[in-house]
């Protein structure tokens, strides 16, 4: 019998594997408790079933866990029917004493574990294969789930018949695909910094091609910005949009750009995001409360105030787009409109909108 710490052992010993290089930081929020989830770590790097590894890059130190020899017999003594995969993604993944594939390694995987948190399956096992040579007896898209697809996945499958077809200097992590959803995966970390349009509008398309021919019925597609603190946000959102430089830039080809912090929060937010009925019965929630619908539908903004003077605006989900394109003076109203947002959020919309419009944070939780 398999106990909860062997579970959670367990699932910790994949993602090492399966990602070639896990941060440490990352291991306490794998799921459970973070305060366990640490004490699970120390457990495997004392019984060396992973071994830290550390690295400076761009004058930031990396800090990442490996899978070890020991780590591998423990995977195929409780999951025999993955070892060969997991074994096949170490020997093919393994960062020998290189900087640059180390900050890559945990840009991967900080998409990984957030994916995962959001209600994603990552598990290859138990989604839909994106290869045309694995597609035979797999089962078609769900569109009542979400899939997560690493960049190492969609190139290998946009690669399958031409390996020249995708760049290798693109800073997707990933995508996460929920029915008509798409929602393109970026990560600000100091080891992607530099960004090509031409490079990403390439593989844009490519991954919209891929999914289309691989039975995804998409059709909106989104850009999910990950970053370290609301700060980065602020920077982002500065440069506007289409905007040619070295840094991450918000592109007009996706329908939103989302921005969510590395962290518990970004968990709980990119999951809201990716879950429409959740999303939907959380702004009834908020709305519910002080504010009333307008007349009609209105794309401009969500709710009106009680009196019916001032429009409300729900930007929680920190759409950099929906931001930049907010008016000080909505067509009709007296009064400037009224942004909600994460009490975290609101410093740093604030001064994104300006101080001639008011920001209040949400008091209602969102829903686990």
């Amino acid at each position: 019998m398999i106990t909860q710490k062997d579970d959670r052992m367990l699932e910790l010993l994949w993602l090492v594997a399966y990602s070639g290089g896990f941060p440490t930081q990352m291991a306490q929020r794998i799921g459970g408790h973070p305060e366990w989830n640490r004490h699970v770590m120390y457990r495997a790097i004392r019984k060396d079933y992973v071994e830290r590894r550390c690295w400076t890059y761009r004058k930031k130190t990396i800090r990442l866990l490996q899978i070890t020899d020991k780590g591998m017999e423990y995977i195929a003594t409780r999951d025999p029917e993955n070892a060969a995969l997991l074994l096949s993604m170490r020997e093919r993944y393994r960062l020998h004493l290189d900087a640059k594939k180390a900050s890559r390694a945990n840009s991967v995987a900080v998409g990984l574990v957030m994916a995962s948190n959001a209600g994603a399956v990552i598990h290859p096992r138990m989604k839909p294969s994106l290869l045309f040579s694995e597609r035979e007896g797999k089962s078609v898209p769900d569109p009542s789930k979400s899939y997560y697809y690493s960049v190492r996945e969609i190139r290998e499958s946009i690669q399958e018949y031409n390996t020249s077809t995708m760049a290798k200097t693109s800073r997707i992590l990933g995508v996460i695909v929920h029915g008509r959803y798409c929602y393109f995966l970026y990560f600000t970390g100091a080891g992607r910094m530099y960004w090509r349009a031409p490079t990403e509008l390439n593989t844009f398309f490519s991954v919209q091609a891929l999914l289309r021919s691989r039975g995804f019925e998409c059709d909106i597609w989104s850009q999910v910005i990950i970053g370290s603190n609301m700060h980065v946000a602020e920077k982002i959102a500065r440069r506007g949009v289409d905007v040619r430089g070295k840094y991450l830039s918000l592109d007009s080809q996706f329908n939103n750009s989302y921005y969510v912090t590395n962290d518990a929060n970004g968990d709980a937010l990119l999951r809201l995001i990716t879950y429409g009925d959740l999303r939907e019965q959380f702004n009834r929630n908020i709305l519910s409360e002080s504010y009333r619908m307008p007349d009609s539908v209105n794309r401009r903004f969500d709710a009106l105030t009680s009196d019916g003077r001032r429009p409300v605006i729900l930007c929680y989900q920190c759409d950099l787009l929906k931001l930049a394109a907010i008016r000080k003076h909505e067509s009709g109203y007296d009064e400037t409109p009224i942004i909600l947002c994460m009490d975290y959020q609101v410093d740093a919309i604030q001064r994104i909108v300006g101080g001639r419009i008011e920001v209040q944070a949400i008091q209602t939780p969102i829903p686990i």
